[in-house]
């Protein structure tokens, strides 16, 4: 189970006891019954052991991280069928999911009501995994591919580079131009504070500095084949992105 789904639910879990048993004290059975508690907390319980079983099976399913960082196409459409089995569940509570934790009087009914929907969700992911051959590895390594190469395309297309390109070209210009403002400015007779005081090494060091942030900064650069992919895709992964399950690690 994803680390943050995990952290909700036992959370909830944990809260639902524990207010169940003060509410009880405070106020009557009549009110908040602990069995009515205990029920909801253990029908969330029940499904994260149905998660952890689908979970274990999709984890079965071995991946390593490709060292030249490509996405496969096949992968990448396994990895939307996943998105896409949480699709429905999302879209049925988007207001809730997305104004988790702006609510600063959430009842005991709502706290129920969002740790239901989060157990639901997780266990759609995990059915979604386990059905395609794919692990919470690579599902999580998707997730970063879609996400890298979804802004290094924008980039790419507002101003031709991506921003490793961007940052080494910026860095190469840099290169030299330390000494070149120091000699123009003394050959147009204008002081230069310090000018006299910069040794060449100095000015050496710094320049080598720049070449190697220049040669540094293009591992920043998005594979060209993972954002074509992406461009070839963006429509779905635009429309199953479901940004509000961040937060719950999904």
């Amino acid at each position: 189970m994803g680390k943050g789904a995990k952290i909700a639910i036992g959370c909830v879990i944990a809260f639902f006891l524990a207010a169940g048993a003060v509410t009880v004290a405070l106020f009557g059975a009549a009110w908040w019954g602990l069995g009515k508690v205990k029920q909801a907390a253990g029908n969330i319980t029940a499904r994260a052991e149905e998660i952890d079983k689908y979970e274990r099976r999709a984890n079965a399913n071995p991946f390593a991280a490709p060292s030249d960082g490509l996405v496969q196409e096949d992968r990448l459409l396994k990895f939307l069928e996943v998105r896409k089995q949480m699709y429905a569940i999302y879209q049925a509570h988007r207001a809730d999911i997305e104004s988790a934790g702006k609510s600063k009087d959430a009842s005991l009914s709502d706290i129920a009501k969002f740790a239901s929907l989060v157990a639901d969700l997780q266990l759609a992911k995990s059915k979604g995994l386990a059905s395609v051959g794919m692990s919470d590895p690579e599902y999580v390594f998707f997730q970063m591919a879609v996400y890298q190469s979804s802004w290094a395309s924008t980039l790419q297309k507002e101003t031709g580079k991506q921003f490793g390109e961007t940052l080494s070209d910026a860095a190469k210009q840099g290169r030299g131009s330390l000494r070149r403002g120091i000699d123009e400015a003394a050959r147009a007779g204008q002081p230069v504070p310090g000018a006299g005081s910069v040794p060449d090494a100095d000015i050496a060091q710094a320049e080598g500095a720049l070449e190697e942030l220049a040669g540094k900064a293009r591992v920043m650069d998005v594979p060209q084949a993972n954002i074509d992919l992406f461009r070839k895709h963006e429509a779905e992964i635009t429309k199953y992105a479901m940004g509000g399950l961040t937060f719950l690690g999904l």
